[in-house]
């Protein structure tokens, strides 16, 4: 395989690691749908890549030896070795198995919450999540709720009614099918978990009047709840409780620090999906031999 082929997939992975552990501003927002935006490109590219060298691995020597006539479906000067071929065949298996399983931890998350916008579960562990489904249920615990003073109850069930009302369950499975089969964009999608918690922060604030230290206090006593699909369904406790308590009782960012975050997001998402698009442009100059005839 020629390392031009990989070369802008390279990039793409790059400039994602970059993002995932720089501390660039947070602007909840902007961040929430950038970086959403560069696991999922970065996923895309990569598994691509893969997904082509295990097509030319199988059929190169099907083509070669011209026993049948398929479509040519990698030209020569792309042509895969042995070792490659088994490498990306490996790669390929272990990214199904673990895709199948986010997905099957996705599925539990949601089970007897379908139609219900609440569900108070009796037991002394504390939870607190927004399962997805139809309409969305807010999932806590009677553990939870006991430690809670009333308006502090109130902060949890706006932060998760804010999660589902703002689709960060779908943007929370993209990052971790990301993960799935690019474990090395974990950092970035860490990043992608601490914005939609500082989203839906912000929400909370809203309801609770404007009330920043109270909303403070609600995340740091809720910081003690435990969830099995941790990653996959947005979760109070989810990401870093200290950015986030320190985001609300500190001073609000500045004007310059706002741009500075939205133009870096801006920037790294254009770095990213002008690389993908070069691989993905090198991937359709091997699928244009697809179907060309065998003479």
């Amino acid at each position: 395989m020629n390392v031009e082929f990989v070369l802008p997939g390279l990039a793409v992975l790059a400039v994602a690691v970059a993002l995932g552990a720089g501390r660039w501003p947070l602007v909840p927002r902007a961040n929430v749908w950038a970086l959403t935006t560069v696991a999922v490109v970065a996923a895309t590219t990569v598994t691509s890549v893969v997904a082509t060298m295990v097509a030319g691995f199988v059929l190169g020597p099907v083509r070669r030896a011209e026993v049948v006539e398929w479509c040519r479906i990698l030209p020569l000067h792309h042509e895969v070795t042995t070792l490659e071929g088994i490498a990306a065949s490996v790669a390929s298996a272990v990214m199904a198995l673990r895709v199948v399983l986010v997905m099957r931890r996705r599925q539990a998350a949601s089970v007897s919450t379908d139609g219900r916008r609440v569900a108070v579960l009796e037991t002394a562990k504390p939870v607190a999540y927004a399962a997805p489904g139809k309409p969305g249920c807010v999932v806590v615990s009677t553990g939870l709720l006991s430690v809670l003073e009333p308006r502090e109850r109130q902060v949890v069930f706006a932060h998760e009614r804010a999660h589902l009302q703002l689709a960060h369950h779908r943007l929370l499975l993209a990052g971790a099918l990301s993960v799935a089969v690019v474990p090395i964009l974990a950092p970035l999608v860490q990043r992608l978990r601490l914005a939609t918690e500082r989203q839906a922060d912000e929400q909370a604030v809203i309801a609770m009047g404007g009330d920043r230290q109270l909303v403070a206090t609600a995340i740091t006593k809720a910081a003690i709840t435990k969830s099995s699909f941790h990653g996959l369904v947005p979760a109070i406790s989810g990401a870093s409780v200290v950015a986030r308590v320190e985001a609300l009782i500190g001073a609000p960012p500045s004007r310059w620090t706002d741009r500075t975050g939205v133009v870096l997001a801006a920037v790294g998402t254009a770095a990213v999906v002008g690389a993908g698009s070069i691989q993905m442009h090198h991937i359709w100059v091997l699928a244009e031999h697809i179907c060309r005839g065998q003479g």
